[in-house]
């Protein structure tokens, strides 16, 4: 019987790598590919995977939270974190029926995962035991934080982290991600880019462009009251400002 089982993730890249890498493995199922955690939980009890594999960290609802609603409930899947936080998470997933997947994933490793949880005598957690390795890995979350932006490359998915990227402009529901010597193709939306980078040194300059403050070259003071963003990027690029944002520029930038 082949395993069957659900990805969660609210990132479509990611989500289609993993779905295409597990539908490669032999004797692996995809019932379903949910994008939020509530999407989840209506999967789960209508389909009854043998497996979940959740990300981390979504919107609203995040995969801890769906873990443990999960895992309250009458159908119990195994439960395997898929992350793109660092080595300091492994400690937390080394008990049998838990596993985790570090993003960018890797075929071997997937393999490995599902060998595990293909094994007949796969130990299963209780919330109680789920609930203690949350906690630890959800403690170094808050110390550790790794954010990264999944972008598109030639038919590969790359993991961008915010240093890299000069601005990302809006480009017709998705967006495009400019770094110094390149440009991709971003199936999130600059709102949802925006709320990804919350704590990092990004602003809002304009309804289709959100800029690094650490790659703004200067700005420049236009006729009418407009200014003008020159980047660091290669090209130095002009990035319009909008004028309901100027007066908050010039004090987070200081002009």
């Amino acid at each position: 019987m082949n395993l069957q089982c659900i990805i969660v993730d609210d990132e479509l890249p990611a989500s289609t790598e993993l779905y295409h890498l597990l539908k490669e493995i032999g004797g692996v199922e995809v019932l379903y590919c949910a994008h939020d955690g509530s999407d989840a939980l209506t999967a789960v009890r209508k389909l009854r995977p043998h497996a979940l594999f959740l990300d981390i960290k979504m919107p609203g609802m995040d995969g801890f939270d769906v873990a443990r609603e999960v895992l309250s409930g009458g159908h119990q899947p195994q439960i395997v974190f898929t992350t793109a936080y660092d080595d300091f998470a492994i400690d937390a997933f080394e008990v049998s029926a838990v596993d985790y997947v570090l993003k960018p994933f890797s075929r071997e490793r997937l393999e490995k995962t599902v060998k595990r949880l293909m094994e007949s005598n796969a130990q299963r957690l209780g919330s109680k035991d789920v609930d203690a390795i949350v906690d630890r890995l959800k403690d170094g979350m808050n110390h550790y934080p790794l954010v990264r932006l999944s972008v598109y490359d030639k038919g590969r998915i790359i993991f961008l982290p915010p240093g890299d990227i000069c601005f990302c402009q809006a480009s017709y529901g998705h967006s495009t991600v400019l770094t110094p010597d390149s440009s991709y193709d971003c199936h999130a939306s600059l709102d949802d880019i925006e709320d990804r980078f919350a704590e990092e040194r990004f602003f809002r300059v304009h309804r289709s462009y959100l800029v690094n403050l650490e790659h703004i070259q200067d700005v420049v003071p236009y006729v009418n009251g407009r200014y003008v963003i020159t980047m660091k990027d290669n090209a130095r690029t002009e990035v319009p400002v909008s004028r309901n944002r100027l007066r908050l520029l010039k004090k987070v930038l200081g002009f």
